[in-house]
């Protein structure tokens, strides 16, 4: 079993605790050990509204702007469930496989924190809106291997408010936009086994719920966050044997996995020095790279659930569920299989365009006519560098796809070198709305095809560096790039970069 980790496998894992190696290589401890990991992940909707009330679910504008009665927790106040929210917890329900419950209710999760205003959380713990479901890692999410996590149960609840540090010294400020935005918690089975499965369990999760429109999924934002259970096992024991501990609000991949490492690292090392691990709430300090005592573990008891008195169950018809399947769009593996049949496209492409919103459709239009693997190539590095460096998504950006088709026809038809290309990218990226044609007469851009002015310039150039040219002779064949670097500055990049190697080589091998 993959989960197994023989002691060798284990030692090297863990080379950098010495402890940990000398005990896994010990005779005593010649046991593989094993990891049961299962995830929590609380999603935002991609909801107008909040869960149960009218105000905007604009959760990042000025604070405590958007706030309604029962988001305040005033007495009197009472929760109406908003449709929408419900259409999107059930979209997200389908797209992984599970069933949409036609029966559902709310509880009250008990607890007092200064982001919790209404003294208690709005879920659904004993009867959610999904059920079941499944999602499959395989070779085109970067593992080498099928891997089926099971999906325990989705449910809807509300979020809380956030706490603001350091505007005032000694103060917490706590900002009501967020508090009654919904989420979903999506809870899997504990079938999880290495921290490379639940990245990509959670970077596919992601890719899903963009697709489907049912959430953003960014977590840098916050509008996707992970908490973790983990326990550990040795290889004779039952993999659900070990005490389990929750890493709380993990929000990066990186984050996670380094979570998961410190604490599978963690929990060996206690066991085999003859120690308990204990059932509680744990942090990750990324700094030292450890995870950190947060609280001891709550059980249900502990939050007094009962029934949420102020809503009745959520009954769902077959014939909406059904309506609600329609709608949805092509899924991503059928998306993956298709693009790779229909354009020849690698899988890497194809699923690298998937985590981005509306790049699939973005890519088909501008694919049209053009060379798939060149659009898709573009699109993979130059703009997805782009928005990576603005921190922009795709539907935000200013960029058109008849900007983009242009740059792109401009380029193969050699009005412009790449680098003028990318040039035009950046400007577009600016917010520039002229097409590309109007860009570049406005430029001036035009490609330098007058080979015999290429070869003048390499012949006073080589002239001027008989050095760098003897060089080259002698064998340094990277002086070539000296010689090309310096042309291309000569004609402000008009010249196209193949053109100038090849006239540079005749006119070196000639002398």
């Amino acid at each position: 079993m993959r989960v197994l980790w023989s002691v060798r496998a284990s030692a090297r894992h863990y080379a950098n605790n010495t402890f940990i190696a000398n005990v896994l290589l010990h005779r005593r401890y010649y046991k593989p050990w094993g990891a049961t990991i299962g995830l929590e992940l609380h999603v935002q909707l991609a909801a107008a509204q909040k869960l149960f009330s009218a105000a905007s679910a604009k959760w990042d504008d000025p604070p405590n702007t958007n706030v309604d009665f029962i988001d305040a927790g005033l007495p009197g106040s009472m929760p109406r469930l908003n449709p929408e929210c419900v259409s999107l917890a059930a979209r997200a329900i389908l797209c992984l496989n599970g069933q949409v419950q036609p029966r559902s209710s709310f509880d009250r999760k008990h607890y007092f924190y200064s982001d919790q205003p209404l003294g208690y959380q709005i879920t659904q713990q004993r009867h959610p809106i999904g059920r079941g479901g499944f999602i499959e890692l395989s070779q085109a999410d970067g593992i080498d291997y099928t891997k089926r996590v099971r999906i325990h149960q989705l449910q809807l609840e509300q979020d809380t408010a956030k706490s603001v540090h350091g505007v005032y010294p000694g103060y917490i400020l706590t900002d009501l936009n967020r508090a009654g935005v919904a989420l979903v918690e999506i809870v899997s089975e504990p079938d999880i086994e290495t921290a490379t499965e639940a990245v990509y369990f959670v970077r596919k999760m992601q890719t899903l719920l963009r697709h489907t429109g049912v959430s953003s999924c960014n977590m840098e934002d916050g509008s996707l966050r992970c908490d973790v259970n983990v326990s550990v096992y040795r290889g004779d024991e039952d993999r659900l044997s070990g005490t389990r501990c929750e890493l709380k609000n993990l929000n990066s991949l990186k984050t996670i996995r380094g979570a998961i490492e410190a604490e599978v690292s963690r929990q060996i090392e206690l066991i085999s020095a003859g120690h308990r691990v204990k059932q509680e709430t744990r942090g990750f300090d990324a700094h030292s790279g450890k995870t950190v005592l947060a609280r001891s573990k709550e059980t249900a008891p502990d939050y007094r659930y009962m029934p949420e008195p102020d809503l009745p169950a959520v009954h769902i018809s077959k014939d909406w569920v059904e309506h609600i399947r329609s709608s949805l769009p092509e899924l991503p593996e059928a998306t993956l299989s298709r693009m790779t049949r229909q354009y020849g496209l690698l899988p890497e492409d194809v699923t690298t365009m998937l985590g981005e919103p509306g790049c699939i459709t973005f890519f088909e239009l501008a694919a049209k006519g053009r060379d798939p693997k060149r659009v898709a190539a573009w699109i993979t590095s130059e703009i997805f560098g782009q928005l990576s460096y603005r921190a922009q998504r795709l539907n935000d950006s200013t960029l058109t796809v008849q900007q983009f088709t242009g740059l792109l026809d401009a380029l193969a038809s050699n009005a412009v070198t790449s680098g003028q290309a990318k040039l035009l990218l950046i400007e577009f990226m600016d917010g520039d709305k002229r097409t590309a044609d109007e860009l570049i007469q406005a430029r001036g851009w035009e490609v330098m095809s007058d080979l015999g002015r290429l070869q003048d310039l390499a012949t006073q150039l080589l002239g001027k560096h008989p050095k760098e040219a003897a060089e080259y002779k002698a064998g340094h064949k990277r002086r070539l790039n000296f010689f090309v670097a310096k042309i291309m500055a000569a004609t402000k990049g008009q010249a196209r970069p193949q053109d100038v190697s090849r006239v540079l080589k005749e006119c070196l091998d000639e002398k």
